[in-house]
């Protein structure tokens, strides 16, 4: 009976300590200095997303297979680095590592201008992964700076932002490449505007954004508990639902950008088409704002689910269909899907992490995503040689598979907060007032 006792004191203690990591309000100002900075940086990053797979093949003579290869490479540096570059934000802070991804960006695209080797665009996409898993902390920099019931909705605002950039970039890579005289003239003048744009995108961040309060105390925590996560704590069943649907998502997802600006261009689609397609893509994700709202107040798993299986079945059906018309309705309804979906499953994943580790859960989740989406670039174009457009079939049936394995799992996890309430924090030492400060 008293060890019954101890137990309940010491999860009532962790209740009561553990709200220490967590906001008393959302800091929407720099929900909204976030919100500009990536849709600047995603302004410049599209602007070269749709074109690179055509550089490398005329300008770089690459085949298929090895534009996958340097596809591949971008997701290597992510896989590689995501887990860490979460952990050590647990440690150091959200701010510098989300910088230092920032500044490697606009390297990167400065060396696309240097070479047309593709053996060297394996090197700069590396690179270039490696800055995006630094820059994949702003997940878990939002989670520090919102409150539980708001953050969907600050986690869609910053996607429609993204997503923003995403459509304003493939139409100014297309003036750009015109401007700059096509060829490859053309194509280095899209590489100078995305190194421009992440450059100012650094300088600021560096002025305008704050290391959030909780960073703090995770430190001060140190002191008194272990570094490093149990792999339990870390490794829960829900989390691991997550790790699937992410793998099979971004398998889908990595092997369509490597094919489809060629199978657009195989069918006859001009570089202008070519960006509208893109655009049309990316147009429905300025909804994920409102996605957001809808998680906040309704199912964060059923709009995530609903939204990922709508996006897996529109992966089917583009491939079964030849007709560009009909894709520009099925791309549109394919962001629509990831609209509805990706802030209730960062909303949702942040909810089921643990609190001290959220940054670490969010690098492994980036690790499984950008495993699947590195599978997905170096097998869909060697399947794409064989059966041409028919493989995004495939990345569509891999898609719907994850989710069914998934979930169940993330069912009971719903269920369980609902019943229950998020899963209490660890407890964690509470800082003085003037220390706070």
């Amino acid at each position: 009976m008293q060890s019954n006792d101890a137990h309940l004191d010491s999860d009532d203690t962790s209740r009561t300590t553990a709200d220490s990591l967590q906001p008393a309000k959302t800091s929407w100002l720099q929900i909204g200095v976030l919100c500009a900075s990536e849709f600047i940086l995603w302004t410049g990053f599209s602007s070269i997303l749709p074109y690179l797979p055509i550089f490398l093949k005329e300008e770089g003579h690459s085949s298929v297979v090895m534009i996958g290869f340097v596809a591949a490479a971008f997701y290597l540096g992510t896989l590689i680095f995501s887990s860490p570059f979460g952990w050590l934000s647990d440690l150091v802070g959200r701010k510098r590592i989300m910088i230092t991804g920032m500044a490697l960006m606009a390297v990167t695209c400065f060396l696309f201008t240097r070479s047309t080797d593709p053996r060297w665009f394996l090197l700069f996409r590396l690179l270039e992964g490696m800055s995006a898993a630094a820059g994949g902390v702003m997940f878990a920099f939002v989670a520090d700076i919102t409150v539980s019931s708001q953050r969907s909705r600050a986690l869609g605002l910053i996607m429609s932002a993204q997503f923003g950039g995403a459509i304003l970039g493939p139409a100014l890579g297309a003036a750009l490449y015109h401007a700059g005289g096509e060829g490859r003239p053309g194509f280095y003048a899209i590489f100078y505007f995305g190194a421009a744009v992440a450059a100012a995108t650094t300088v600021a961040m560096l002025f305008l954004i704050h290391e959030p309060a909780a960073t703090g105390k995770r430190r001060a925590a140190r002191a008194e508990a272990r570094p490093r996560p149990d792999y339990r704590e870390v490794l829960r069943p829900a989390i691991l639902g997550f790790l699937v649907v992410g793998f099979g998502l971004n398998f889908a997802f990595g092997g369509f950008e490597v094919i489809w600006s060629l199978w657009l261009e195989h069918l006859g689609a001009s570089m202008t088409m070519i960006s509208v397609m893109w655009i049309v893509m990316s147009v429905p994700m300025l909804l994920s704002f409102f996605g957001g709202v809808m998680a906040d107040r309704y199912s964060r798993f059923v709009l995530m689910f609903i939204g990922y299986s709508l996006a897996a079945v529109m992966f089917i059906v583009t491939g079964l269909v030849r007709s560009i018309n009909a894709y520009l309705v099925l791309t549109f309804v394919l962001g629509l899907g990831f609209a509805l979906a990706s802030p209730a499953k960062q909303g949702f994943l942040v909810q089921a992490s643990p609190v001290r580790w959220i940054g670490t859960v969010q690098g492994l989740d980036a690790t499984s995503a950008q495993l699947g989406g590195m599978l997905g670039t170096l097998l869909v174009p060697v399947m794409y040689e064989a059966i041409s457009g028919y493989v995004i079939i495939v990345c569509g049936a891999l898609g719907l598979v994850c989710l069914t394995i998934a979930g169940p799992i993330l069912g009971r996890e719903s269920r369980r907060q609902r019943s229950e309430g998020p899963r209490p924090p660890e407890k964690l030492p509470v800082l003085p007032a003037e220390e706070t400060a």
